[in-house]
Order: C-alpha cells, then structure tokens, then sequence
C-alpha cells in the first residue's frame, strides 16, 4: 500500500475519534454502550476474555517489545517499534486526565484504576499488534501465511477490547476511541516511517 494512503487512514480516525468525542464530553455514555455490554456479557466466555486480556497488559507487552530487538535484523524497524509504544503510553495517560471519565462501577469482574477513556489496553493492542501486521506485510512470507497472520491479529485485537467490556471496565466507547486514536496514530507513524525511509534511499 502506498504511503499516502496511511494518511489518509489517519485522517479519516482523526475526525471519527474527535465526533466520539464530543458525544462522550456531552454525556457519560452513549447509545452503544450498554446494548453492546449486554450482548458481549451474554457470551459468557469469561475465562477466555481473561486470557485475551493479559495480551494488552504492559507486564506483558514491555518484555515483547524489548525481545523483538534481537528479533528484528533492521534495527531502524525496532526503533520505530518502540517510538510508537512509547508515544501511544504518553498519549494515552494525558488524554484520561484530560478527559477524567470514570470506569463503569457497577458490574466489574476484576478492579482497575485510572480512568477510563480512551481504553489503555486498546490502544496499545492496537499499536503493537497493528505493528505486527504492517511488518508481516513487509517480509518475504508466502501471501497466505501475510492473510493468516493478518487475521490472527486482528482477532487478537478485537478480543482484548470485547474483554475489557466484557469484565465490566470499559464502555464500548473507550474500546472504539483507544482503537480509532491508535488506529490514527500508527497509520501517521507508518507514513511518516515510510516517507522518511524514502528520503533516505533517494539521499543514497
């Protein structure tokens, strides 16, 4: 896909998060919220969305994160890697103060603190699994195993949001604003990567 293309993927997010915005700011949930609960708790798939949790968990992402440095041969790779993670950290932590929303209280399965919008969890799934799709795309695998993996993915991703719905703390509305702001953030990143990676080939 050509690099142009990220950007308007991250602008076409940008606008989407910043309309779900102004829904969230004008009151504490949305129309999708609880009907969307509803359903996903009528799965009752409990220990499958605690193990699909852990996925998004810093404890468990930070050490992939620091392993793929022995894993990733163009080191450049690795670097963009972990600019991203650490720029979805920092962003994420100053947009739930800025926004201050509160966790659902009344049917948590397990406790969490901080705020709750956009979702932590979503948006760093987003990020690193995103990630792991676009450098899929980038090796010489055989294209089949480029849609297996892209399908594992983003399975993966999408079940770590419904789990945080799931075990009762996240709206639906911080699973799709995490998802739409990351979405928007590694898009940009990846054209960005991309345009700068090209600047330095032409320079060569």
């Amino acid at each position: 896909m050509k690099a142009i293309y990220y950007l308007y993927i991250s602008i076409v997010c940008f606008f989407l998060f910043f309309f779900l915005t102004i829904f969230i700011v004008n009151g504490n949930t949305i129309f999708f919220d609880m009907p969307s609960y509803t359903w996903i708790l009528n799965l009752k798939h409990t220990n499958y969305f605690l193990f699909c949790t852990m996925f998004g968990e810093a404890k468990f992402l930070i050490p992939i994160v620091l392993i793929s440095f022995f894993l990733f041969k163009n080191k450049s790779h690795w670097k963009f890697l972990t600019s991203m993670m650490i720029l979805e950290v920092l962003l994420n932590t100053i947009l739930k103060w800025f926004f201050g929303r509160p966790r659902p209280m009344e049917l948590r399965m397990i406790e969490e603190t901080g705020y709750s919008f956009p979702s932590g969890h979503m948006m760093a799934s987003t990020m690193f699994y995103g990630l792991c799709i676009y450098f899929l795309w980038q090796t010489n695998c055989k294209k089949s195993l480029k849609i297996l993996g892209t399908i594992f993915f983003t399975f993966l991703i999408l079940s770590i949001g419904m789990s945080r719905v799931y075990l009762g703390v996240h709206y639906m509305s911080d699973i799709l604003g995490g998802f739409l702001l990351s979405l928007c953030i590694l898009s940009f990143g990846i054209f960005f990567y991309r345009s700068m990676h090209h600047v330095k080939q032409d320079v060569k």
